[in-house]
């Protein structure tokens, strides 16, 4: 190589590539290639890289033979918080992971190897579940990941590519670390279950909606299910993402034969896929699970064979988006506009006020259900109050909104500080309300748009206050949309204010707010500019606010208005905004409008809500809430209120409600277990239900398990106290195998059983198989739970049944196995000798009421 060459920067060879239409080449498997070399003398696979470093070498050494311009480090679950137990520390497994990929890169380049070659730091999910839904901070996940990336850039890792994650939540943690510490560019990469969402419930378009608005440099999709599911996400990801995109597939699903994972995919046939997302424009390739030297090496050729393909502009590429942590909402364009719910925010709300004072949480979910019940797609939070701490209270807010509900949240506040910290803990893309004209107050709320992701509302002001015509709003927008320009944000990322102004004292100017939205409509449609309104702002100061706000409000709607900030509840306002949305062809065939209001009476003018209520024969009071129910889940008979309320308050998730409720039934006279059998069992089993069908998913699934666990701490210290003990249903052991140091799906395993009245005997990770059998015999256990998430480590999930069923054979015993992981199939359950698979934590419990009969 020429000595002058100055290798560009990972970061300047992606974007030459992509300009040039030339592909990016990653390696394949690393798991893979270690099962294949027979060694097995090692607890994890970072071990390799220190006692048998030319083993790790040789794999890096094939791949870049084979084409590969990226090398992964043998470093995946090299995490502080991983390593608790582990031979070396995490600096000696990341420096000798680095320091075996530059002599590799090194001796290739020496031999004669001129492709551009680059070193990795690879990281995953660290094995625990975050909050809510886990025992796991943010911070304390911010930290590890923290830890791991400043040893890795020190080491001389040349990018951060983290991988196989499941939760969003985790991926901005890792991310805002390595953003925050180095200079590394960042790939992410998820992976995908058979449904085609993560684990955490997220669809494709969320990922990449969430992932973009980090500011990484890659995102992608690796590992996963067959390579018919992964042609799907490879496609859906190319109808949204504007960044580079990276495919890194398995070679298939696994099957066990003599004992170990294999991959069935040949090379060619891995090739062929490849092809078809190059021609979707896809700019990074290689491979997962099961892929070896030869697949990278086929995918490689027959990708170069193929012409330089510029990437075209994506099907959404002026599209709004904002997201929680596994739903994403699009603020105007082919989605037309969306229902922002005002009713989170103190201003001239006596209940709300006194609510945030009191730091009533319950009060704020209140709020939110009844919005988002009655239509609302996103939620304003505001909690902007003076003798509060806003800014903890705003996370407390948002933490306890998400804790229950997917919907995405609009972060509402004037202070700066507010919006960092609540857009720190936020989990998805927030809509950022606000930033105006004054340069002031862009200098502050820029940055942090650019900095956490979102889409930013601006108002039209500045330091000349409110223009009164059209004109001079336009003028603000346009200064705010330049100087957003600099920041890298781009227009489809504003949200523009232009303003509502209260027509009895501002008569003149209150429909200048509609003609500057067409103004700006007009001029920066096509580049996705949005435009939001305060819409009862209009009407202050006159009565019968209702026909003013529905009659602006469908004005605004016909210029262009893409988001209304109104309270969802009020009839008139929701009314405009259904008849709108038919009447636009927003709603195909008027099928919403239909579902809505469809046998419901019109208005009975002339006559007060109580008359025109007796006038129609239904009570004028509000009626209480239906109890949830399943088509296949059958509710005790004869339910009273109390009980009712216990089963809505574990459907929803309302764990802090549930301990309360839980003890006026004992209160009542209610027994322990016809609380368990007549509200908590069928409650679960409605979530559980909902959960299989995909209505509901992990977060909300291990929410209701948490509330069910408040409800059990009451019914145990009322049990205590009168002498009793709750009986349990069975004992179960559950570990993760030998060599595997994730413990996530174990634990889901281990809350939802817990909350069934089974007795968990947790084990933990990394377990030996004689600690099993040890366990098992010691105290006849009738059921055994085993995960793994590893290739390398279904091995040892073998040997552990194995060996179960030889001790228990001698001791004449017996018990049931089941098993469960990433890298598992029912079939390849079946060859490894165990009686169960449980893709999910619900099939689990299915699995524990049969075996126990109860």
């Amino acid at each position: 190589m020429n000595k002058n060459f100055v290798k560009p920067t990972f970061r300047e060879f992606l974007k030459s590539q992509v300009e040039a239409g030339l592909p990016v080449f990653f390696d394949g498997g690393i798991g893979t290639m270690i099962q294949k070399t027979g060694y097995t003398d090692y607890d994890i696979p970072e071990d390799i890289s220190i006692e048998k470093p030319e083993i790790i070498a040789d794999i890096h050494k094939a791949y870049l033979e084979a084409g590969a311009n990226v090398l992964t480090a043998n470093t995946f679950g090299a995490l502080p918080l991983k390593l608790i137990s582990a031979k070396y520390t995490c600096r000696e497994y990341i420096e000798a992971g680095i320091k075996i990929q530059k002599e590799c890169v090194a001796e290739v380049e020496a031999k004669g190897n001129t492709r551009p070659h680059y070193i990795s730091w690879d990281t995953s999910q660290i094995g625990r579940l975050l909050e809510p839904m886990g025992d796991l901070t943010f911070d304390e996940a911010y930290e590890t990941y923290k830890e791991a990336a400043i040893i890795a850039e020190k080491a001389g890792a040349e990018l951060a590519i983290i991988e196989t994650m499941a939760d969003l939540r985790e991926i901005k943690a890792a991310v805002l670390a390595v953003k925050e510490n180095t200079d590394l560019p960042i790939f992410t990469s998820v992976t995908f279950q058979p449904n085609l969402r993560t684990l955490t419930g997220a669809d494709i378009r969320t990922v990449v909606v969430y992932l973009e608005s980090l500011g990484v440099d890659l995102i992608g999709m690796n590992c996963g299910g067959s390579l018919s599911e992964d042609d799907k996400i490879v496609t859906e990801y190319m109808r949204y993402a504007h960044l580079p995109v990276a495919a890194e597939p398995n070679a298939g699903l696994p099957t066990v034969i003599n004992g170990k994972a294999v991959y069935l995919v040949s090379g060619e046939e891995f090739a062929e896929h490849h092809k078809k997302y190059r021609e979707l424009g896809v700019t990074v390739f290689g491979g997962c699970c099961g892929t070896t030297p030869d697949h990278i090496r086929a995918m490689v050729q027959a990708i170069e064979a193929m012409p330089p393909q510029k990437r075209k502009p994506c099907e959404f590429e002026s599209a709004c988006f904002i997201c929680s942590y596994n739903s994403s909402v699009q603020i105007g364009g082919a989605a037309g506009p969306q229902i922002i719910g005002e009713r989170i925010n103190p201003t001239g709300k006596k209940k709300v006020k006194e609510a945030l004072l009191a730091h009533n949480m319950n009060f704020v979910l209140g709020e939110a259900e009844s919005q988002i019940n009655a239509g609302a797609q996103i939620l304003d939070v505001n909690v902007g109050l003076p003798g509060i701490d806003e800014a903890q209270t705003m996370v407390d807010a948002v933490k306890t909104i998400q804790g229950a509900f997917n919907t995405p949240l609009q972060i509402d506040s004037s202070e700066a500080p507010v919006l960092e910290k609540a857009l720190r803990y936020y989990n998805g893309k927030a809509l950022i309300n606000s930033t105006n004209g004054r340069q002031d107050v862009m200098d502050k709320v820029l940055p942090l748009v650019k900095k956490y992701g979102g889409a930013v509302v601006a108002l039209c002001i500045d330091e000349a206050g409110i223009a009164p015509t059209a004109e001079g709003r336009v003028a603000v927008a346009e200064k705010i949309i330049a100087e957003a320009a600099k920041y890298g944000i781009p227009v489809r990322n504003i949200v523009i204010d232009t303003l509502t102004l209260t027509v009895s004292s501002q008569q003149k100017e209150a429909l200048e707010t509609v003609r500057a939205i067409q103004i700006l409509k007009e001029k920066y449609g096509e580049q996705g500019l949005q435009f939001v309104l305060g819409v009862s702002n209009i009407s202050f100061g006159i009565p019968r606010r209702d026909i003013i706000n529905s009659r602006f409000f469908a004005m605004a709607l016909y210029a262009g208005l893409s988001a209304c900030i109104i309270n969802p509840l009020m009839q008139p306002m929701m009314e405009t905004y259904y008849g709108y949305r038919a009447l636009a062809a927003f709603d195909e065939n008027c099928l919403d409008y239909i579902e809505k209001y469809n046998d419901t009476p019109a208005p009975v003018y002339g006559l007060t809500a109580e008359q025109a209520a007796n006038a129609r024969g239904v009570p004028s009071s509000v009626t209480k809430a239906k109890t949830p129910e399943s088509a296949s889940v059958k509710l005790p008979e004869n339910l009273t209120e109390s009980e009712n309320s216990l089963i809505n308050i574990i459907c929803k998730g309302f764990k802090d409600s549930s301990a309360d409720a839980t003890k006026k039934l004992l209160e009542e006279g209610k027994e322990p277990v016809q609380i368990i059998d007549r509200c908590i069992v069928p409650a679960l089993d409605i979530v559980g239900k909902d959960f299989e069908v995909g209505k509901k998913f992990l977060p909300q699934l291990l929410l209701s398990a948490d509330t069910v666990s408040n409800s059990f701490a009451v019914i145990k210290a009322h049990l205590e106290a009168t002498g009793n003990a709750q009986e349990s249903k069975g004992s179960i052991v559950i570990c993760t195998v030998f060599g595997d140091i994730h413990d996530i799906g174990k634990n889901i395993v281990k809350a939802m059983l817990e909350n069934y009245g089974y007795t968990v005997i947790d084990l933990g990770k990394n377990v030996p198989a004689e600690k099993v059998v040890e366990t098992v015999l010691e105290k006849d256990i009738q059921l055994v739970g085993l995960s793994a998430l590893m290739t390398t480590t279904v091995a040892n999930m073998e040997t552990t049944i194995k060996l179960l069923h030889e001790e228990l054979g001698k001791a004449g015993k017996s018990c049931k196995i089941m098993v469960g992981g990433a890298v598992l199939t029912e079939d390849f359950a079946s060859q490894i000798g165990a009686d169960y698979y449980a893709k999910d934590a619900m099939v689990s419990v299915s699995i524990a009421k049969e075996v126990f009969g109860k």
